[in-house]
């Protein structure tokens, strides 16, 4: 939401007079205008001293209408460093005019020196009242950033990279001397981006310099618990360029703009159940329904879990969390953003029907060697940081999880026999390399593995059950970026990687096997500029492709799938079967989007359009019979995806939003199978529709509410039939839709405190085929409220707590039973298809932590107890073996994450 600040003058630099002007007067009065007899040179320039005592309030006449002005003056400053005259050159508005010109006359200068001595002088100063919109960032925990940008590129808005900043303070030495002392350095990125991370209060000394540009200084102070951003624009060195009849210097020029925002990450790792991981976060946000404990998953806005796209600077990768959603796959201390998009984004992305996340990973530091350990009940994690040369940057970061072996600790009741305990492990590195003034390349590769095994002991062989799953993924991805003089940017990505995914089950004798292996390989190109006032273009092209192995034996209904009517442990039946399958599946998008200012930059129209062109290859379209040629197939699809966005500025405190968008989605190869799928099955699509607004009722309170509704078709479906022909026991008959709408009330870090209030109403039907009713999808959640709050206190503590609570999962309901002579067991009668529900959940946890800050570094311990009042809540259904009795597995009882992380 946009906040409105004075934001107070920022230098666009000095238009200086560097004769005395006693001398000026008496060379006109000689008559000479010979520029060779200049009076001398400025040999220092002033440095304004008290601009944040003297800073000017944003006019109380102008606040309704929220606009950024910009006064520009000439000031006379004397020999002494006062203020003498100040006069208006270009006027912004009586109210904004007074304030500028009243802020002025009370600056206070140190001395300008010509020729190495004290002289008046003047310059042009222009001071700025700016309108600014905040954004959640929930990226690495900083206390002071911004950018470095070009102020002669205007609204072209120029980045400049490789731009050094230094920040010192004064110090006194052991003889009482005053001396200059670097606390930390480092060089913006080619975004013009930089940051510092944990500075400690108190006032510095920034100076910013580079090539192109003559080295200033500033002055920043840094607050307890709060953050500063600032944009420091600044213009290139000009010499010794002067007028010569005013005999003016040019000195270096800076423009400043600074707003003290909260710090997001710092929120997103103190809220209770997130374990301190900042991607956790994500878990907590409206429009995102409670994933079924032990598996991870992204439900957002009632699509399934698998039609949620997940990407990393682009590329995308199978999965945010581990199993388990305990932690995430990626480590959060390398992450500057992460963005949640339930419906309606841009076409920049595609092939997926349901929501999109994107994790935007951080430029790596230079100034010195960083560095983190954790470790709780759960892991324990670390990253290291360091730079190489000027140009160079590594981090290496990894986790590995023991849980199963602590529970122990908590409980003495086997869990894991039913609830998925995983072991998991992660590490990535990253490595950075400036290449040339605003070009650079990163390399970054990652890899995770989850691995689960359990079993269900019987007296009766035949009814004990065991569970083997493994799901790993690697991904390396190179990243070109490059920024050009006009402030239009190119960024290329090529990417490469592997993914498998193995799967055994066993009920009794009859087991369940599933392999498979796929390796991933991806490009995505892009290009962003401004092509005309007011209107920035993105445009590109993304490409992505697999080749798939998978091999498949046993139950023909397992793994099972959503519609599957089933209760947990029911024995599958006894017809099993065997394939292997090859799948190539690849897909070519060029698209364009267009961001168009208007109105006064208070409406923002965003029209897109994506053309998508998908090609399946496999190597089976029939089953492989002996004496028989196999047959495989290659079919292609090309789509148009069209994309509209807008948002409108109704008010200071308004803002209005709504957004359309087609998407298309490619069958998984998984169940392309002429045995166990069809490898004919289509494309599924869905359109996606939301529209709400954004209230902020304080400076740091906001109300927000969107309502959306989505409808998707050609969703794949198994056959109804008991014995379905070759390749035909999946088919493109099922329908979707969902509606609903989400509240936030949010209150960002003020005095000590944050947190928020969400709730979601999610709908989320789905229609098997047209001879079928409409009924509520296996993961419908209709209502998800979350309250989430944490507390600063005294000494370094801090309090917090989480409370849940969300609908049930939707069941069939088993009515009655029949004993099976021939399999010797029980088999279910089902009634009406998910027309009862596991009962709500609801859950309350708490976090406690204790801070210790030293200047080389800091040290928490916490206590994040989830389920600290020992909830049993109901996970899922049970039966005993002739299902005459119904009774439900529960979750995981209190348990204490304590843990410390130490950071350097």
């Amino acid at each position: 939401m946009p906040s409105l600040r004075p934001l107070g003058a920022f230098f666009v630099g000095f238009a200086l007079c560097v004769a005395p002007l006693s001398a000026s007067a008496q060379q006109g009065a000689a008559g000479t205008g010979d520029a060779s007899q200049r009076a001398g040179k400025l040999t220092k320039a002033p440095e304004l001293t008290n601009f944040k005592e003297v800073e000017a309030p944003y006019p109380e006449s102008e606040k309704a209408s929220g606009r950024t002005a910009a006064v520009m003056l000439q000031l006379a400053i004397s020999d002494r460093g006062d203020v003498t005259e100040v006069v208006v050159l270009e006027a912004a508005g009586p109210a904004f005019d007074k304030a500028a010109a009243e802020s002025a006359k009370r600056f206070k200068f140190t001395p300008a020196e010509i020729d190495g001595k004290p002289a008046p002088v003047k310059l042009t100063f222009r001071y700025d009242f700016t309108f600014r919109e905040e954004i959640v960032d929930l990226g690495p925990q900083v206390n002071f950033s911004g950018e470095v940008l070009d102020a002669s590129s205007g609204k072209k808005r120029r980045p400049l990279p490789n731009i050094r900043i230094r920040v010192s303070r004064t110090v006194e030495d052991e003889s009482g001397k005053a001396k200059e002392v670097t606390v930390a350095e480092t060089v913006s990125e080619e975004d013009g981006y930089f940051e510092f991370e944990a500075l400690p209060e108190g006032t510095y000394t920034i100076t910013v310099s580079g090539p192109g540009i003559a080295t200033v200084k500033t002055e920043e102070t840094i607050e307890p618990k709060k953050g500063l951003e600032v944009k420091y624009k600044v213009e290139p060195d000009q010499g010794d360029d002067a007028d010569s009849l005013t005999i003016e210097v040019i000195a270096p020029r800076i423009q400043k703009e600074a707003t003290t925002v909260a710090i997001k990450t710092e929120e997103a790792r103190r809220v209770p159940g997130t374990g301190g991981e900042a991607l956790r976060v994500v878990q907590n946000l409206p429009g995102v329904a409670r994933a079924a404990f032990g598996s991870g998953a992204l439900v957002v806005w009632g699509a399934a879990p698998q039609d949620t796209r997940v990407y990393l600077d682009g590329v995308r990768i199978p999965q945010l969390y581990h199993t388990g959603g305990f932690r995430a796959t990626i480590n959060s201390d390398l992450v500057r953003a992460i963005d949640l998009a339930p419906g309606g984004y841009g076409s920049e992305y595609g092939r997926g029907l349901g929501g999109l996340v994107t994790v935007e990973s951080r430029a790596l530091r230079n100034d010195r060697f960083h560095g983190y350990v954790a470790s709780d009940v759960i892991d324990t994690s670390g990253l290291l940081e360091v730079p190489i040369g000027k140009t160079t940057r590594v981090a290496v970061a990894g986790r590995g999880s023991y849980l199963g072996e602590t529970l122990g600790l908590f409980t003495n009741k086997d869990v894991s026999e039913f609830v998925p305990i995983p072991r998991f492990f992660d590490g990535q590195i990253k490595i950075e390399q400036d290449l040339g003034e605003n070009e650079s390349i990163s390399v970054i590769g990652l890899a995770a593995d989850d691995r689960l095994r359990r079993t269900v002991t019987n007296p009766d062989p035949a009814q004990t059950i065991s569970d083997e799953r493994r799901t790993a993924f690697k991904r390396v991805l190179a990243t070109y970026r490059r920024a050009f003089s006009d402030g239009s940017s190119v960024t290329v990505t090529p990417s490469f990687g592997t993914d498998r995914f193995d799967y055994s089950q066993r009920f009794g004798r009859t087991p369940t096997e599933q392999t498979t292996e796929a390796t991933v390989f991806g490009l995505r190109a892009k290009w962003r500029g401004r092509v005309a006032p007011g209107i920035v273009l993105n445009t590109g092209v993304d490409i992505e492709a697999s080749d798939n192995s998978i091999r498949r034996r046993g139950a023909t209904i397992l793994p099972p799938r959503e519609g599957d009517i089933t209760v947990f442990g029911q024995p599958p039946n006894d017809i099993v079967n065997y394939d292997r399958w090859n799948v190539f599946l690849g897909s070519v998008a060029p698209y364009v989007q267009a961001d168009i200012e208007l109105l006064n930059n208070k409406l923002h129209v965003v029209p897109g359009a994506r053309l998508d062109s998908f090609v399946v290859s496999g190597d089976k379209l029939f089953p492989t019979k002996e004496g028989t040629e196999q047959r495989g197939y290659l079919r292609n699809e090309t789509v148009a995806e069209p994309r509209l966005a807008a948002r409108y500025q109704l008010s200071e405190k308004l803002l209005l939003k709504a957004a359309y968008g087609r998407y298309h989605q490619a069958p998984d190869a998984e169940d392309l199978s002429p045995v166990f799928g069809n490898p004919t099955l289509g494309f599924a699509n869905a359109s996606h529709y939301l529209a709400g607004f954004t209230y902020r009722i304080l400076e740091k309170l906001s109300a927000e509410a969107t309502t959306f509704t989505s409808r998707s078709e050609d969703l794949a479906a198994r056959s109804p039939l008991p014995a379905p022909q070759t390749g035909q026991a999946l088919l493109n008959t099922r329908e979707g839709r969902a509606y609903g709408g989400q509240l936030l009330l949010r209150q960002e870090l003020a005095k000590g405190f944050f947190g928020w209030i969400s709730y979601s109403y999610i709908r989320s039907e789905r229609k098997d085929s047209e001879e079928r009713d409409w009924r509520l999808f296996d993961y419908d959640q209709t209502h998800v409220a979350t309250l989430v709050a944490s507390y600063e206190l005294p000494l370094g503590f801090e309090v917090g707590t989480r409370l849940r609570y969300a609908s049930g999962f939707p069941r069939t309901p088993v009515v009655g039973a029949y004993y099976n002579a021939r399999r010797d067991l029980y088999e279910p009668a089902f009634g009406e298809q998910n027309s009862i529900r596991i009962p709500a959940f609801a859950q309350a946890d708490v976090r406690l932590s204790k801070k210790f800050q030293w200047n080389w570094g800091k040290l928490e311990l916490y206590a994040d107890v989830q389920n600290i009042t020992n909830r049993k809540n109901r996970e899922d259904m049970v039966y005993n073996y002739n299902y005459t009795s119904r009774n439900y597995i529960t979750g995981l009882p209190t348990l204490a994450v304590v843990g410390a992380r130490l950071d350097w």
